[in-house]
């Protein structure tokens, strides 16, 4: 536990450090534009992606591929876009590396060579009474 407080402590330090270092090097100007840009990016990142990476945890579900490795994905994701929000160029360039897509197998989720779909059907038969539609008709 004590290791934890002192990370928790030394991080911030290290964070000051080297965006003193690094505004040194190319300039105080050139640094706060990088974290402004950052941030933008992290705040746009949690603001326009949260639907499309629900619905792809959705579909892992369904499909049945929701593992721990599905739930890193989307946690490393907010993860690095909660890193580009805070000022800091070590966290930067932490979500820039969280980014990358490695761990990320596209084999899973492509479809079948052969030309099958797996799926789930089920036949509705058009000539039933319309009542008996959830639908239509009058449920009571």
């Amino acid at each position: 536990m004590p290791y934890l407080l002192l990370l928790l402590l030394a991080y911030p330090v290290a964070e000051i450090i080297a965006m003193v270092l690094l505004a040194d090097a190319i300039g105080t100007g050139w640094l706060l534009a990088w974290l402004a840009i950052a941030a933008v990016a992290g705040f746009l990142m949690l603001r326009h992606h949260k639907l499309a990476i629900g619905m792809s945890l959705l579909a892992d579900a369904r499909a049945g591929r929701l593992t721990p490795q599905s739930l890193f994905w989307v946690a490393r994701y907010y993860i690095a876009a909660l890193l580009l929000l805070l000022p800091g160029v070590i966290g930067d360039v932490i979500a820039l590396l969280m980014l990358l897509p490695w761990g990320r197998s596209q084999a899973a989720a492509k479809a079948p060579q052969d030309g099958t779909l797996e799926g789930e059907y089920r036949r509705v038969d058009p000539r039933t009474d319309r009542s008996r539609h959830l639908e239509g008709g009058d449920q009571g």
